[in-house]
């Protein structure tokens, strides 16, 4: 199991005939494209933040032996953490 502050916790996978669910971890707070668009333009400091926290958690999944394949888009940050 994957634990980092800046990862959402994957807790379980269920299959049915159909379809494949995944319970995870609740964000609270939006992702980083509402927290751009909320704001129109982002100060250098959080911009800093945000992109420590997201080169941490690919670090993390790298020292794992795991390659994160997809694009790191805005919309699929939540920078805020769970809630």
């Amino acid at each position: 199991m994957i634990q980092h502050p800046n990862i959402v916790q994957l807790y379980e996978t269920l299959e049915t005939d159909n379809s494949y669910y995944m319970v995870m971890e609740l964000c609270l707070g939006g992702d980083l494209l509402d927290r751009i668009c909320d704001k129109k333009r982002l100060v250098e400091q959080e911009v800093r933040r945000y992109i420590r926290q997201i080169l941490s958690a690919v670090e993390h999944l790298h020292c794992q032996g795991i390659v994160h394949r997809k694009q790191n888009k805005p919309k699929e940050l939540h920078p805020f953490g769970p809630g």
